[in-house]
């Protein structure tokens, strides 16, 4: 059924639901980790050896492009991607590396950019320690350099 559904949200936005792409679509709308190319290749690759890592950044391209996917820059020289396109932000953990949905909308920006310009989207990365790293009694190097700087 789930497969089903996947197809069909494929086929609404004008992309042929081969089973790979089904695969690719449905595992990305199940997690909530913002995985990267290599990620959901490593997770999907048991069930479907014949699967490339192209196949799966092909995919993601074709997501991305149809407005289904949203892809996330960190600046840690990887994209990760997201099935949730509503408006709602992003918190990534200087601890432990993981990135969190905060679903608090973005601040609307359309009323401070130039006249005649056109907002199309924004996008708002937090940085910090999630609850678990904040709670570790053990210093991160974050934590370190974060108090050598004030």
């Amino acid at each position: 059924m789930i497969m089903q559904e996947t197809a069909s949200i494929l086929k609404d936005h004008g992309i042929r639901p081969s089973l790979q792409r089904v695969c690719v679509y449905q595992y990305l709308r199940s997690v909530k980790t913002h995985p990267t190319v290599d990620e959901i290749y490593m997770a999907l690759l048991p069930k479907n050896p014949s699967l490339s890592r192209t196949t799966v950044y092909n995919t993601l391209e074709l997501l991305l492009a149809n407005d289904l996917a949203i892809s996330l820059d960190f600046g840690d020289g990887f994209l990760r991607y997201d099935a949730d396109c509503s408006p709602h932000c992003h918190f990534k953990c200087k601890g432990c590396g993981k990135v969190f949905d905060v679903f608090v909308a973005p601040p609307d920006c359309s009323k401070i950019v130039p006249a005649g310009f056109t907002l199309k989207a924004t996008l708002l990365y937090m940085f910090g320690l999630c609850d678990k790293c904040s709670a570790d009694e053990t210093p991160t190097r974050w934590q370190a350099q974060t108090e050598l700087d004030n």
